[in-house]
């Protein structure tokens, strides 16, 4: 079921098109600001420096013409046809995360979907506005007893995380976000509004379950099916950093044979210019989470420390609610839903918001079923020792295994979503973090680091990688993200934005 962007277009919005004109050399953002319901923020207004700021600073300095936030579909039509039609560069924006930056463009139009927010819960189906942040969505199904699978970041969108897939606490018992997804409404390039689903635009509907974001048009409400909550058992483990190489390996061996309900990470942080040796990284961090309660948590890591060889140097298991949880993991247990916001006053920011920006840069791995090998193992550790030795101090290296595939995540078919990862045994995730005040020849050797430990790893790497954590190094990125599943989602891009109105250097 589609409807024309006519239909859900007044008259002031079919007033910008007359406007623009098809051949207009300059965009008239004023006629767009007077032709939508939402609100178009532009330079020289008080709110330009907070509407252009995305999650990391460091693409502080790029200015987009005009930031444009919706009310409505009808609104979001108005703005792509006033795209087309003027030849303004667009870009979506969601939470705004996007590590690469591509939420963003100098000198175009960003549509921010952050004034539609709304989530509304009816039995297990879930409406969730393309906006709605989270913490949200947490926040809101908590009362019901239910959520979605997400992952875990409070600022982070539902529609960027959604549309790469989704993958986080719940993934082994539930699968990822999208292969919750039921049907959304998205506006195409054309600008028709369109309610797609597995019996309408079913290509369509296909790409949006982890082809990326920005690629088919701009998804303004997320339709879910939900899944029950209860009690979550967390329990986080330290072992002296000498036992770390025997940490991953057991680790390893004691996830394959790990039942779903389970979510679990291993950590290694290193702050930078703290020296040389094991102890410069400090002990690996194992972090657990059992959705069946503390009993099943108890003896999955009895059976953890018999493979790592010894029993942790200290540990601690806490039962909360499933939101609680979340809170704990990202930070926000002791602040209140408006506190764990970025700070500020456009929508999805809060004046309350005490939520911290960070300035890093990111690659990831998807580790095939035989894992990290002994040398792996090996280059990771170095990696992490070389960090604390050689980078100027005031930043922080981090190395993460997510325990977030297998269980329901493996047993969807590859091509069953465009979301094509589904026999991998977890994610890895390399950040390197920096002062935000740090001079570029810093930047550049912290960056340095990050791209030597990932090359390091790649004899032994699957090749594929999270689409959510984009990656502007990738050179085989297409391969990476979507393998088997490239070739459809590009006919998909095709039928419908022909003309690639989206664009930015990893559109499919």
């Amino acid at each position: 079921m589609s409807l024309h962007r006519r239909q859900v277009l007044g008259s002031a919005a079919a007033a910008v098109l007359a406007t623009v004109g098809a051949a207009a050399r300059t965009p008239d953002y004023g006629a767009l600001a007077r032709g939508i319901d939402g609100r178009v923020v532009l330079p020289g207004d008080p709110d330009h420096p907070e509407a252009r700021r995305l999650f990391q600073p460091r693409y502080d300095s790029v200015a987009p013409a005009a930031v444009a936030y919706p009310a409505h579909a009808g609104d979001v039509a108005g703005c792509l046809d006033f795209a087309r039609r003027s030849g303004a560069p667009v870009v979506p924006r969601g939470g705004g995360h996007s590590y690469a930056g591509w939420s963003t463009r100098a000198g175009g139009l960003v549509v921010d979907t952050g004034a539609m927010a709304a989530v509304s819960v009816d039995g297990d189906g879930v409406r969730i506005g393309a906006g709605a942040r989270l913490g949200d969505v947490h926040a809101a199904l908590a009362g019901r007893g239910r959520s979605v699978p997400t992952g875990l970041c409070p600022s982070v969108g539902i529609a960027g995380l959604t549309l790469g897939g989704g993958l986080g606490l719940a993934s082994r018992a539930y699968g990822t976000t999208a292969d919750r997804l039921t049907g959304a409404q998205v506006v195409t390039p054309d600008g028709t509004v369109r309610k797609v689903s597995a019996d309408r635009d079913p290509e369509l509907f296909w790409a949006l379950r982890g082809g990326g974001g920005g690629n088919f048009g701009v998804v303004t409400e997320f339709r879910f099916r939900s899944h029950p909550v209860g009690s979550c058992a967390f329990a986080e483990l330290h072992w002296p950093a000498a036992e770390s190489a025997a940490v991953l390996r057991g680790w390893q061996r004691w996830l394959a044979a790990l039942a779903d309900p389970f979510w679990s990470q291993v950590e290694f942080t290193v702050e930078s210019g703290t020296g040389t040796g094991a102890g410069a990284a400090g002990p690996p961090a194992v972090r657990v989470v059992c959705l069946d309660g503390r009993h099943e948590l108890e003896r999955q890591l009895t059976r953890l420390a018999d493979l790592v060889g010894g029993a942790p140097r200290d540990s601690w298991i806490v039962v909360r609610s499933h939101e609680d949880t979340v809170r704990a993991l990202s930070g926000c247990l002791e602040l209140s839903p408006a506190q764990c916001r970025l700070p500020g006053t456009l929508p999805g920011r809060d004046p309350q918001g005490r939520l911290g920006r960070d300035s890093y840069a990111a690659r990831s791995d998807f580790w095939a079923g035989g894992g990290l090998p002994d040398a792996a193992i090996g280059a990771v550790l170095d990696g992490v020792r070389r960090y604390g030795a050689g980078v100027p101090a005031g930043g922080r290296g981090v190395v993460q295994f997510d325990g977030v595939c297998g269980g329901a995540v493996n047993r969807v078919p590859a091509g069953g979503t465009a979301f094509v990862h589904r026999d991998s045994a977890f994610l890895a995730q390399y950040l390197a973090y920096w002062p935000e005040s740090a001079p570029a020849a810093e930047v550049a050797r912290h960056q340095g680091w990050l791209d030597g430990l990932w090359q390091a790893l790649r004899p032994w790497a699957s090749g594929h990688a999270y689409q959510n954590y984009i990656d502007p190094k990738l050179t085989d990125w297409r391969e990476a993200y979507y393998g088997a599943n490239l070739a459809r989602l590009q006919e998909v891009r095709r039928a419908y934005d022909p003309d690639r109105l989206f664009r930015f250097p990893q559109a499919v």
